[in-house]
């Protein structure tokens, strides 16, 4: 399996493109294989190409909340396609309502129509809320039944109650990648083997479920983005890869 790193994790030290073209390269010398992207530090999607290249590093995917894809679909494709990423992932939505569900719907198929004929896997990436009932439907059930794959972020997965190796196997065949991350039970989130979720049995049931890529994020970086996912990495290769 490979690692990625969520680009959000380290957005201290991003303010610039030069500042994003760098941090390519430090993930990469950390070990990391690949990245996803939350916002390009106003390069545009050549610079980005060009930056990825320098760094020998590969674009995995990126996030956009709903209203960003809504009101961008088309940037934020070519942004994927030019990269060469092979998934688009929506970053989240609100589900409080079946109006928010069915709006979630629409906007997401209206971008799979302009991303899957590249050859681009739409997602959509879940926090807790989307577990909470609607009408006695879950929403993350509905989003993976009706509206595109999912990218379960298993720490928001855990603080909801579930348990998320007994998640991936559940939905192992509508799951395009796995958000890799921990915390504690006060719903913190933190480096990757300093929290409290099963990081070995998430990434066993990842690799049962056919998974490519495990993406790590840490939305809480302490105390900053480069060293905490530089402790995420040294704890991934000294106990699971």
């Amino acid at each position: 399996m490979k690692i990625g790193l969520q680009l959000y994790s380290i957005r201290d030290c991003i303010q610039s493109g030069e500042d994003l073209a760098q941090a390519l390269k430090k993930v990469k010398a950390m070990g990391y294989d690949g990245v996803e992207f939350a916002g390009y530090a106003g390069m545009t999607p050549e610079e980005v190409r060009r930056a990825l290249d320098d760094a020998g590093i590969e674009a995995v995917s990126s996030h956009t909340g709903i209203d960003g894809l809504e009101a961008s679909m088309e940037e934020v494709v070519a942004y994927a396609v030019a990269t060469g990423a092979k998934f688009l992932v929506c970053a989240g939505s609100r589900t409080e309502t079946k109006e928010d569900l069915l709006r979630l719907e629409r906007v997401m198929k209206k971008v799979r129509s302009l991303a899957e004929p590249h050859g681009i896997i739409v997602g959509y990436h879940n926090h807790s809320h989307e577990f909470v009932p609607i009408d006695g439907t879950l929403p993350i059930d509905y989003i993976a039944d009706n509206v595109c794959k999912l990218e379960p972020d298993t720490f928001w997965v855990y603080h909801a109650g579930t348990d998320p190796a007994a998640f991936l196997r559940e939905r192992a065949d509508q799951i395009a990648l796995v958000h890799l991350k921990d915390g504690n039970d006060d719903g913190k989130p933190c480096a990757i083997g300093e929290g409290v979720t099963d990081i070995a049995g998430i990434l066993q049931a990842a690799r049962d479920a056919g998974v490519e890529w495990a993406i790590v994020e840490n939305d809480d970086p302490v105390p900053d983005g480069l060293s905490d996912v530089q402790r995420s990495m040294e704890w991934l290769r000294k106990n699971v890869l």
